[in-house]
């Protein structure tokens, strides 16, 4: 595919220049490309080696030490995959204070490591967002979301935007997290034109028009030219966009149906994704009514969330549309029904957590703790997906740092935050796998060592808990 450089001259048309015109259609449609079109050069050609990329998970509700002492097994088993990239870190101590009780506390300091003297917001950046400040490119390029946060929530606690928001930019600053598949997949790839804004007319009309027309009708006559001969590709690129754009269209799709179900209009479910009934007062939401047999508060319906996201999320990281920002696998002291094998509770957090001491009510809370690790290790599977290779032939997982915590430490009955789990998985070979136990230390510690792993120089998180770098992290 070639252009004129102006002077008579044909020059090569670059595929960043590609993915960024040639297929940004109206309405702010981008249907960028993977970084890596075959064995004829990558979108990332230009840049000598991968950007650097960070993202936190967050999950609530902690997990007691005496389930993770034994390191990747039991609850743990979901991350044993990716023992040779992943750094197990207990021991820490989390200081932040906030108004409210210590989930507060805990969603306040996670990725941030301050307190803060309102639950409306963190008390100062996130991990994410200073990383990328310190490596933004000098002439002013940005990848097309500078942050992307998005999850599963049960909705509880909304007046408390420290326990769903865990990407700052500063104090009252947040890169809000998004909790609906559709939003999520406008944001990344643009809104269909065509339709009328969120909230006019009938919603459930607007929902059917959605599933008729898509982002990819934008950019139909770029795609024509790119995929004929006048293109200029060859055979594998061509296929390899036109798998992409499929892609992308089947996660349209799946991401407008969960709407589609929100609404009332979506299929019935089958027998195996029912949920035991529940009190009523357990199955409301924030984010509608019920979906068939599934409530928008059960681990069922965050399951077909989460996979939509998830699918979503590391395809925007593939295509370069961003580098940093945050997941979340339900938001600080979150409640909803759960049902295991070992048995059913109408609320998890105050009728299992809180109930840890009970041997009846434990095994239930254990399959919970297994439940979020399962959806953790399903990130990191999509990251290390050996299909999509960086420019220097590493995966997604490898070339990406990801911290991943959580709110509380050891004691979860009595909202602890003393011996905090945390892992880095990724990071590019600069931190040194296995499992570590640094007691008396503080999560402040960790993310300065963790900056500095990425030759980051800024100084965070409240300097009073700070005493120094964690050396035994480092590779």
């Amino acid at each position: 595919m070639r252009r004129s450089d102006g002077s008579g001259r044909e020059a090569k048309l670059s595929r960043r220049r590609f993915l960024g015109r040639s297929l940004r259609g109206a309405g702010g449609a981008a249907i960028a490309l993977p970084f890596l079109l075959s064995r004829e050069g990558s979108t990332l050609a230009q840049v000598g080696a991968p950007p650097e990329r960070l993202i936190t998970i967050y999950f609530g509700l902690g997990i007691p030490a005496i389930l993770r002492s034994a390191g990747l097994t039991g609850v743990l088993a979901p991350l044993a995959p990716f023992a040779s990239k992943l750094t197990m870190i207990q021991g820490l101590d989390c200081h932040a204070d906030s108004p409210n009780n210590g989930h507060s506390h805990g969603s306040a300091g996670f990725a941030c490591g301050h307190s803060t003297p309102v639950v409306s917001s963190k008390g100062g950046p996130s991990l994410d967002w200073v990383v990328h400040e310190a490596t933004r490119d000098p002439a002013g390029a940005d990848t097309l979301l500078p942050t992307l946060s998005a999850g599963v929530s049960a909705g509880d606690n909304l007046d408390e935007s420290i326990r769903y928001n865990h990407s700052w930019r500063g104090v009252n600053q947040p890169n809000l997290v998004i909790l609906d598949t559709l939003e999520l997949f406008e944001t990344i790839f643009g809104a269909v034109p065509s339709l009328p804004p969120g909230g006019a007319g009938d919603p459930v009309a607007a929902l059917r028009a959605r599933q008729r027309v898509s982002v990819l009708d934008a950019v139909v006559a770029d795609y024509q030219h790119v995929m004929g001969d006048a293109g200029g590709y060859s055979a594998a690129v061509r296929s390899t966009i036109s798998n992409h754009l499929d892609t992308v269209r089947e996660l349209e799709r799946r991401a407008v149906a969960i709407q589609m179900s929100l609404a009332g209009q979506g299929a019935d479910r089958a027998a195996a994704c029912q949920i035991p009934a529940a009190p009523p007062a357990q199955m409301h939401s924030f984010l509608g009514p019920a979906i068939g047999d599934l409530a928008p508060k059960t681990t069922p319906y965050f399951d077909e969330m989460w996979s939509v996201i998830v699918d979503l999320y590391v395809l925007a990281l593939r295509c370069d549309l961003t580098r940093f920002g945050n997941l979340m696998v339900v938001s600080g002291g979150d409640s909803y029904p759960f049902s295991s094998p070992n048995g059913n509770v109408d609320n998890i957090h105050s009728n299992g957590f809180h109930l840890w001491f009970n041997a009846d009510v434990r095994p239930i809370v254990a399959d919970d703790i297994q439940w979020t690790m399962t959806r953790i290790a399903a990130v990191l599977a999509r990251l290390d997906d050996p299909a999509y290779r960086d420019v220097d032939g590493g995966t997604l997982l490898d070339n990406t740092t990801v911290v991943i915590g959580t709110e509380l430490g050891d004691d979860v009955v009595n909202h602890g935050l003393s011996d905090m789990p945390f892992w880095i998985a990724g990071g590019r070979g600069r931190f040194r796998a296995g499992e570590l136990t640094i007691p008396g230390r503080s999560d402040v510690d960790l993310y300065n060592t963790i900056l500095r792993g990425l030759g980051v120089s800024t100084s965070f998180g409240d300097p009073t808990y700070f005493e120094g770098l964690l050396p035994q992290i480092l590779a």
